[in-house]
């Protein structure tokens, strides 16, 4: 079974359809998505569509929470925000509906899917480096725990000093666990500004951190275009 995994899109259209296109070249046989759909870019609407046609998990961020008026923004900076306000009034009632019952958190055998962290995750903690992802793993059972919230692509094992940062391979081992933050589609801040996302081929035990190129400048325009703050846009350009 080969898997894909992303996270973070926040209405990035230009960077999740180039991150779906890899994933259709790569051909893959189930596809999971950590949660925050929306906020921040400029097309909510058409990512959850594309997002509920391929996805077979699909999980609630701390934005599409937000969006759907299920908690409010009082820990968002002023630009996250007006970006949120500016998203919950461009979002169909269908798909307000659709983000509200979105869960936290997926099990699949010994794997765990988390949009932030396995530590009390309806509260949101970042887990931004590989240290900060080991002592995640004292608060799940899991052997594999995904992650994302943080928009910084790692991975790391519990006991070895294996790590792979922003885009690299591992062999993911049955005797070892593991924290994988797959990072972001729509908005990386790990210095690298290609899309984020992961491959898992569970049979061969084999994993990827990827990236992709995709129209920065397209993403940036759209965000323009619909008045949100200009840094925004800025931000896609150097993954910060």
């Amino acid at each position: 079974m080969r898997l894909a995994i992303f996270s973070d899109i926040h209405g990035n259209l230009e960077a999740l359809q180039a991150v779906l296109k890899r994933c259709a070249d790569i051909g893959v046989d189930r596809t999971i998505c950590l949660g925050d759909l929306v906020g921040y870019g400029a097309d909510p609407n058409a990512c959850i569509d594309l997002v509920r046609g391929v996805a077979d998990v699909v999980l609630a961020g701390n934005h599409d929470r937000v969006a759907a008026g299920l908690e409010d923004a009082r820990l968002f900076n002023p630009m996250a925000s007006a970006a949120i306000r500016w998203t919950a009034a461009a979002l169909t009632e269908a798909h307000v509906g659709y983000l509200q019952v979105r869960s936290l958190t997926a099990e699949e055998g010994d794997v765990l899917y988390v949009h932030a962290s396995p530590y009390r995750p309806e509260t949101w903690p970042y887990i931004h480096f590989p240290e900060e992802g080991r002592a995640g793993l004292a608060y799940t059972e899991a052997r594999v725990c995904f992650v994302g919230h943080s928009h910084r692509a790692f991975l790391c094992a519990e006991r070895d000093d294996v790590e792979v940062l922003g885009e690299g391979d591992a062999r993911l081992m049955p005797s070892e666990r593991y924290l994988i933050n797959v990072g972001s589609v729509g908005q990386p801040r790990d210095g690298d500004p290609r899309a984020a996302f992961a491959i898992w081929d569970q049979e061969a035990a084999e994993f990827r951190l990827c990236r992709v190129p995709y129209d920065v400048a397209g993403a940036q325009a759209r965000i323009r275009e619909a008045g949100l703050p200009d840094l925004l846009a800025e931000r896609l350009g150097v993954g910060r």
